[in-house]
């Protein structure tokens, strides 16, 4: 891709991305904070709803709790894995969302199409988010 391309498209990116979070933080400190929250990207807030966390609490067994850094990315990508198609990595992100939509694959790595993506955001709207990538 020639640079100055790849530059523009670069800072559109960063645009699109700016709701997500500067560091993520794991579900075992969340769960202690009265507000749980995560400083964005644009240094806004984004709330986690307590009961939202509670049920990964539930999905999880306890030592997992401080390996689970939230939030979770959908990330969307139709240059390399197609339209409609999210990838979700970490092991631990994995299991929660398997969880979730009840699959029965293992990995670190984990590919789900738009009816699963809706799903999955319904069932976690404040702990999952789209992040966008080419």
């Amino acid at each position: 891709m020639e640079d100055r391309t790849f530059r523009i498209l670069s800072k559109e990116l960063q645009a699109m991305n700016k709701h997500l979070a500067k560091r993520k933080v794991d579900l075992e400190s969340l769960l202690k904070e009265e507000k749980p929250k995560v400083i964005l990207k644009d240094d806004s807030e984004h709330v986690f709803k307590k009961d939202e966390l509670e049920k990964l609490a539930g999905l999880l067994p306890e030592f997992m709790h401080k390996r689970l850094r939230l939030p979770i990315y959908i990330e969307l990508s139709s240059g390399k894995y197609g339209r409609g198609t999210g990838r979700v990595s970490g092991g631990v992100e994995c299991r929660v969302v398997r969880k979730v939509l009840d699959k029965d694959d293992n990995g670190d790595e984990l590919f789900i199409y738009r009816p699963d993506i809706k799903k999955l955001r319904k069932e976690l709207p404040t702990t999952t988010q789209h992040m966008f990538t080419f």
